[in-house]
């Protein structure tokens, strides 16, 4: 009878092997690995601690398993060895593991403990992020017109370098907040008050956020997008979310056509607010400088003109399970919504 082979098992293992290390090269928008606040910086730390104290454990049981499975197999000439009782290793392995936990624990509650009571800074931008299904809503304090409030959806912007203090609502079922580039994730309970830690962010660019908690059959695509900009773009983009005269579109134009759309016509108005127009709605995403946004449908898409007229003609077919807006397919032309979309878009910072 043939001696038994490891050619095969070796050949599978390295196989396995490199198809973990090909899959761990792979990037994504939602990483942890690219820290772009002070709060992620700490996160990744911790996490990456917690990756080498567990690799290390692993590398040392599954070396002392291989190495006794080998050792003390049954072979030709030689049954297999069977030990009974090791006081010292016995000692050992219930001393290590507890070693590791208690190394892993120590930063794990600083870590919770300095995150739970960072104070908020008193020029800190201090946001309310609303979940409902399945959209987000950002409310800036102090930001709006005479200090009041200042309303956005989807796209939430940021100063970098200057912390930021967000409260946590939900007013159907639960979702989560999460940016993994900037802060962790955090429940949105309905009838509740949560609070991210504080957080500073410290690279300017576009971060992907998403609801990490399942809320609904279209909470996959229930995501949002965070920028992070110079304190003179976030400023001048402030300026103009709280224009409340806005100049009409010149008249005959397509914006014109499409305005008379949005607000008459369509009645998108008694749903959505443009801040500056006639559009004064609360049920819907305010929709105020939707042309400077990159993506629509709450950040599943890119903000083209062809997928605008999409999500404007039936967004049930570009988001399953969104039920509240109508399908305007069936109401208004093809020239009526490709006006709306030409309209929306020229809603932009001048």
């Amino acid at each position: 009878m043939p001696r038994p082979t490891l050619i095969r098992p070796t050949l599978l293992a390295v196989a396995l092997m490199a198809i973990a290390v090909g899959m761990a090269a792979c990037t994504s928008p939602l990483t942890t690995f690219e820290p772009a606040s002070d709060a992620a910086d700490r996160i990744l730390s911790l996490y990456i601690l917690i990756t080498v104290a567990a690799s290390i454990v692993g590398i040392l049981v599954l070396g002392a398993m291989a190495y006794i499975l080998i050792k003390f197999r049954a072979r030709p000439g030689r049954k297999a060895q069977q030990i009974h009782g090791n006081n010292k290793l016995e000692i050992a392995w219930t001393i290590a593991p507890i070693l590791v936990l208690v190394a892993i624990a120590i930063p794990t509650m600083v870590w919770i403990a300095t995150s739970s009571s960072r104070a908020v800074a008193d020029d800190a931008i201090l946001v309310t992020a609303t979940g409902y299904q399945w959209w987000f809503e950002f409310e800036y304090e102090g930001l709006g017109p005479d200090g009041g409030t200042l309303v956005t959806a989807n796209e939430l912007h940021l100063p970098v370098g200057r912390q930021v203090a967000i409260e946590l609502r939900s007013v159907d079922v639960i979702h989560s907040f999460w940016v993994p580039a900037l802060i962790g994730k955090t429940d949105m309970v309905p009838n509740r008050e949560n609070r991210l830690e504080p957080f500073v962010p410290n690279e300017i660019g576009e971060f992907w956020g998403q609801c990490a908690e399942f809320c609904g059959v279209a909470h996959a695509n229930m995501r949002f997008r965070v920028h992070v900009e110079s304190l003179a773009d976030f400023d001048a983009w402030v300026a103009e979310m709280n224009e409340q005269t806005r100049a009409d579109p010149e008249p005959g134009s397509a914006e014109a056509r499409g305005k008379r759309v949005f607000e008459v016509l369509g009645g998108c108005a008694a749903c959505h607010t443009i801040a500056g127009t006639a559009a004064a709605g609360r049920i819907g995403p305010d929709l105020t400088l939707f042309g400077e946004r990159t993506t629509v449908g709450a950040g599943i898409l890119p903000a083209t003109d062809e997928n605008v007229r999409a999500w404007v003609s039936d967004l049930r077919s570009v988001k399953p399970g969104a039920r509240f807006m109508p399908t305007f397919a069936d109401t208004l032309s093809e020239a009526q919504i490709a006006d709306v979309v030409t309209y929306l878009k020229s809603l932009r910072v001048p």
